[in-house]
């Protein structure tokens, strides 16, 4: 499925280029990552690894507009690969996660950083969805 996703993305003009700006040329360690991150939140069966940097640059070049069409992207191949109970979880982990990062990139200054800080803390503990 993230394969699927990878491809779409890169034929997404909503997103592709600021996904090129922050992939560059690295679309299969990028798909590898997001991967273990959904295996990690999904199963709970470990700790997600999150690059804070790459989230840090995440958050600087996506904007709410491209958060929005990769979580649709994300739907649409989730819909595609899975039994939609299947499809359902993926698609709630998408949305808090767009949810969260859209929260972050639309933040400024300090304020930003300290949500980053957070953020960061919650992925990389495998408590995305936490609701308390």
């Amino acid at each position: 499925m993230l394969a699927d996703f990878s491809e779409r993305v890169r034929a997404d003009a909503r997103v592709r280029p600021a996904m090129t700006r922050l992939v560059g040329n690295r679309w299969l360690e990028a798909e590898q990552s997001a991967e273990a991150f959904m295996s990690a939140t999904l199963f709970l069966d470990e700790q997600p690894d999150v690059d804070p940097v790459f989230l840090e640059r995440a958050v600087q070049l996506l904007g709410p507009a491209e958060i929005d069409a990769l979580a649709e992207i994300m739907l649409e191949c989730a819909m595609v690969a899975f039994p939609l109970q299947s499809a359902a979880a993926i698609t709630e982990v998408t949305e808090m996660l767009a949810s969260t990062v859209r929260a972050v990139a639309t933040s400024e200054g300090q304020a930003r950083q300290d949500q980053l800080e957070r953020v960061y803390s919650r992925l990389s503990a495998g408590t995305l969805m936490n609701r308390f």
